[in-house]
This record gives C-alpha cells, structure tokens and sequence, in this order.
C-alpha cells in the first residue's frame, strides 16, 4: 500500500527534494507510530481490566467460591473493575446490560477520553485525539509554506510571520482543524460502537452456552484485538471481521495523513489571495507497497480545489 508516502506536490517540482522525499514525503511516519502506541496502550487497559472484572473478580459469579482463582498481574491499568460479584443477576439478560454499561464508562475513560482546557476565558473540551490531529495539521502548515517558497513562489517564511501558531490562529486553518477534530473523534466512536455491539453479541451467546468466566474473558478480548477471533461469527455484510484495534489503527494512520494533507492544501489556498497560483501533483513512494490506485494516480496534475480530498486515498 503506497498511503504513508502519498503526497500532492506544488509544482514545479524540485528534483533534490523529490530524490530526499520518496520515502515518506509527509514526515509524519513517528507521528502516526505514537498515534498508534497511544491506541495500543489504552486497547491495552481496557483488555487488562476485563481480565480483571470478569476473571479475577468474578464480576458475573460464574465461578464457585473454592476454586482458587489464579490472580492475574495487570499492568498501565487506569481504569476501574466493577467489583466482586457486581453483575451476579440471576437472569443473563441482566448481566449482559450490566456488563455493557460498565464498559462503555471504560470507555469513556479511556479510548474515548475527553478533557477539559482553558481557551480564552472558557473551558473547551479536548479530544486525546487531538493533539495527533493538530501536529499533523502544524507540520502540513510549514512543508507548504517551504514547499511554495522552493518552487519559485514569493511567499514569505513561517517564521517571519510570526510562526506556526500564528498561522494557525487564521480563521480558514481553525475552522479546517476543527473539522478534522471532529472527523477523527467521530470515526473513533463509531469503532468503539461497532466494537460494543460485538461484544454485547459474543457476551449474550457465551452466557447461552454456559461458558466459565476465563472463556468469556478470552472471548471478549478477541472481538477487540482479533487474536484467535475466529470462532467468533461476528462478521460484517461481506464477511468480514476487523477487530477494533485494528480498525483504530487504520483510522490514526488515515487522519494523521489527512491532516498534512488538508493544512498544506488550506496553506496553498490561504497565500492564493495573495496572488498565488499553484496545481499540485500526486507522488508516491515509487516502491513495491505501492497499490494499483495509488500507481494509477501517480503524476496526476491538480488544482488545489481538485485536489481537496483526495489524499488519503485508503480510508480506514
């Protein structure tokens, strides 16, 4: 797949830069790995804390009081277990309801964490989400203001107006980056809907089959991660099955990549009014990963208005 190296180029095109950029023309490769650890580390707690609820604290007292339960060490854990016995319902209905409810307050704390943050004068909620999105955003800014000046444009520097910041603070890049926050915390809670759904699925059928805490533990954690999921028969319209994590991963390599490709578009735009005229060329990696779209598109000429949206071609 050619994604982590798609860029829309400002023509005339340097041949230095094209020969240093063929790699990864966005420089956003440690970006999108942190996104993707910081998803790996909250998936984690969650996946650590139904060990907890379910086996270690018998959450639905499936297990008989002398069974000696082995205690399962859990570390980076930061969210919270329901207690001993929370979702002993006689009637597994019940325990189900309970259990998905605990879940998504899991969730909240961690997957779909939203903070609260001064901005002039006022509390503005914040999105973990967000801080990926708005360093992409940052570092589109800057390559299309260096790009543009590169190629022949007079365009002054980032610096010498004041910084990136400064930019930022321009009412075309708030309203795009506060678009591209919401796409990406929207995306994020639809995988975890989707993943809710599943789990409330396997959950109800594993109570139907009289399964012990440890299987459903183990269940449970597939239909997030995947890892021996394929028992499950939880499968979309077409037969598939993409675990959540996995879906959450495509999803910060996609926004990330989005992001640096809409800020240096909206950039291109921003200096057009002051006289400006750019088209943009698509460029990929030029390497085996490439797929057969992406090749397809390769030296494909357009203008900035065109080109809005093309980039990332893979959606998550």
């Amino acid at each position: 797949m050619g994604l982590p190296a798609e860029k829309l180029r400002t023509r005339p095109l340097l041949s230095v830069h094209r020969a240093a950029t063929r790699f990864d023309p966005t420089r956003t490769i440690f970006l999108r790995q942190s996104f993707v650890r910081d998803f790996t580390r909250r998936f984690r707690a969650l996946k650590n804390e139904i060990i907890r609820a379910v086996v270690v604290e018998d959450c639905f007292g499936l297990t008989p009081p002398d069974a000696g339960i082995r205690r399962i060490m859990v570390q980076e854990v930061t969210l919270t277990t329901p207690g001993h016995g929370a979702f002993a319902f006689p009637r597994s209905a019940e325990k189900v309801t309970a259990f998905m409810k605990w879940l998504q307050e899991q969730e909240q704390a961690g997957l779909l964490e939203v903070s609260h943050r001064p901005q002039l004068g006022q509390a503005v909620e914040s999105a973990w989400t967000d801080r990926y999105i708005s360093d992409s955003y940052q570092r589109g800014v800057q390559r299309a203001r260096y790009e543009l000046a590169h190629t022949g444009y007079s365009v002054p520097s980032i610096e010498s107006t004041g910084g990136v910041l400064a930019s930022m603070s321009l009412p075309f890049h708030v309203d795009r980056v506060g678009l591209l926050f919401t796409r990406t915390f929207s995306g994020l809670k639809g995988i975890t809907d989707a993943m809710d759904h599943q789990i409330s699925q396997v959950l109800a059928q594993a109570m139907a089959d009289g399964d012990g805490a440890r299987v459903i533990a183990k269940i449970l954690v597939a239909t997030i991660d995947g890892n021996n999921a394929g028992t499950l028969g939880i499968t979309d319209t077409l037969g598939r099955f993409i675990p959540a994590e996995r879906r959450a991963e495509m999803l910060a390599r996609t926004e990330v990549i989005r992001a640096y490709a809409e800020s240096s578009l909206q950039e291109y735009k921003n200096w057009g009014v002051e006289g400006v005229s750019a088209e943009v060329e698509f460029k990929n990696a030029g390497d085996a990963r490439v797929c057969p779209e992406c090749a397809s598109l390769e030296g494909r000429v357009y203008t900035l208005e065109e080109a809005s949206g093309i980039i990332p071609v893979h959606t998550f």
